[in-house]
């Protein structure tokens, strides 16, 4: 075996090339954010906003977003008396130089009496009439917004959480129920699972609105993230819903198409035991779109892992393909990288070899969140250095959580664990593959962190699934823009 380490991935801001650094935080203070889609270029935005909540909760969300105008000091941690990045403030004139306005007329109100009028219901029945609330509000908003929103605030009141959370569960998660394949239990059917998951459905099903739900916690600071962490995500999270790039990746190839490929249960009233496939694909100019797969019955004695057949496999990987082409001027892409969270089946491979003919390299990696490995370096403090690399011919250990050099410090709270690597086929140096997942790690947009453990391309999979899993119950066409499922 060889082992080797792999470099921090550079980052670009300010919509160019010429300005790079590897800490989304500090890139985005020195040179802000890269800028929007459409015009691939850096630029003072002020966001649109449209707000559905009650009064009293619309009051909190603006007096919060007032906050997050001034500086906010990063936390200074106790042990390294390291400090975080403090948060710049969000306005035109800030390092961010974007700014949120709320829209008055995109404002559509809940009443605190039809809060009240819930108590007469049990929890189930008061999570039905919330969801036959908001949609109306969706709906209301659609007709009379032109354009319509870049995004719609959703701050959620108190008590309307404390009727309609499991008091089981500590979480505070509005949760109708949770899914499930077992055959013996007997089901009230709705298509509501998740009231976030929901939320995202609705929301893209009147007028293709992007949402946000702000909890009552997040906008009294009292969470477990300090301040200036709160409002970093916020920050990134919403320029990014707003048609923006918060950065770009340098070391990744404009002619390399990554697509992260997991399964989701595809539920309606008569049939529970449908699986789907999705396709999660990210390009280095800052596309993120989700393809759904066809859907197919899968019975657990079947086992444990669903795959696809050879004409399933087929099928998303050319429409892969086709989707590259759109975004690219109906150029093919040079090579095409596969990350999986199961193994490669022969009828899966053969079906994405078929699909890809005419494609010069391609690489299908089976990424294990669990290795059950964990390196320690003898006598010293901190654990392996992100980046740790080892490999042999298809077999991979890498780190991509650990010790951070340029930061002098570990980030997490707990041993860091490496990912296990498996290449099926692989056309790329095993270097080039461990490059890629590093990069990846670096493009999760729902937050401003230095870097998370798993790649984008599997990493929000399944919170992508529960949104696809809500719109198909609902019969509702799912966009594909990854923006409507964060």
């Amino acid at each position: 075996m060889k082992s080797t380490l792999i470099p921090e991935p550079q980052l670009f801001f300010g919509g160019s090339e010429d300005s790079s650094c590897i800490d989304p935080k500090v890139g985005l203070i020195n040179f802000g954010p890269f800028g929007r889609f459409s015009r691939g270029k850096s630029e003072h935005l002020i966001i649109r906003a449209g707000i559905i909540s009650t009064k009293k909760s619309k009051i909190l969300l603006e007096s919060w977003l007032d906050k997050l105008k001034n500086r906010i000091p990063g936390r200074i941690d106790e042990n390294s008396s390291r400090r975080e990045v403090d948060f710049p403030g969000i306005s035109l004139d800030s390092p961010l130089k974007f700014e949120i306005q709320i829209d008055e007329s995109c404002v559509e109100y809940i009443r605190e009496s039809d809060i009240d009028d819930l108590e007469k219901f049990p929890r189930k029945k008061r999570i039905l009439e919330v969801l036959k609330i908001y949609e109306q509000k969706f709906a209301d908003l659609a007709s009379t917004s032109d354009p319509p929103p870049d995004i719609v605030f959703l701050p959620l009141s108190e008590k309307l959480i404390k009727l309609c959370e499991n008091k089981k569960f500590k979480t505070g998660k509005i949760i109708y129920e949770y899914k499930t394949f077992n055959r013996k239990k007997i089901y009230e059917y709705t298509p509501l699972f998740d009231f976030h998951n929901a939320m995202k459905v609705i929301a893209f099903k009147n007028g293709n609105m992007v949402s946000q739900i702000i909890r009552p916690s997040t906008l009294n600071f009292n969470t477990s993230q300090d301040p200036a962490t709160v409002a970093w995500n916020f920050a990134v999270a919403t320029y990014y819903k707003a048609t923006g790039i918060p950065w770009k990746l340098a070391d990744i190839d404009e002619e390399t198409c990554y697509v992260g490929l997991s399964f989701y249960q595809e539920i309606t009233e008569k049939d529970r035991n449908m699986r789907a496939s999705m396709a999660h694909v990210y390009l280095r100019t800052g596309e993120s779109q989700v393809i759904r797969g066809k859907p197919f019955k899968w019975d657990e004695n079947q086992g444990k892992h669903p795959y696809l057949t050879e004409n399933l496999a087929y099928e998303i990987i050319k429409d892969v393909i086709e989707l590259y082409k759109r975004q690219k001027n109906n150029a093919l892409p040079r090579r095409i990288v596969i990350h999986k969270t199961t193994p490669f089946k022969d009828e899966e491979i053969g079906g994405f070899d078929k699909g890809i003919k005419g494609i010069e390299m391609a690489d299908y990696i089976h990424i294990h969140q669990k290795s059950g490995i964990m390196l320690f370096y003898k006598g010293k403090t901190y654990p392996p250095i992100r980046g740790t690399f080892i490999y042999d011919k298809t077999k991979f250990i890498l780190y991509t959580t650990g010790y951070v050099p340029s930061l002098n410090t570990y980030m997490g709270s707990s041993v860091p664990m490496p990912l296990f690597l498996e290449a099926y086929r692989m056309d790329s140096h095993p270097e080039q593959i461990a490059k890629d997942i590093m990069a990846l790690t670096k493009l999760d947009w729902n937050n401003a962190y230095f870097n998370v453990r798993l790649p984008v391309t599997i990493g929000v999979s399944r919170k992508v699934g529960n949104i696809l899993s809500e719109s198909s119950a609902r019969n509702i066409d799912a966009p594909s823009n990854y923006r409507y499922y964060m």
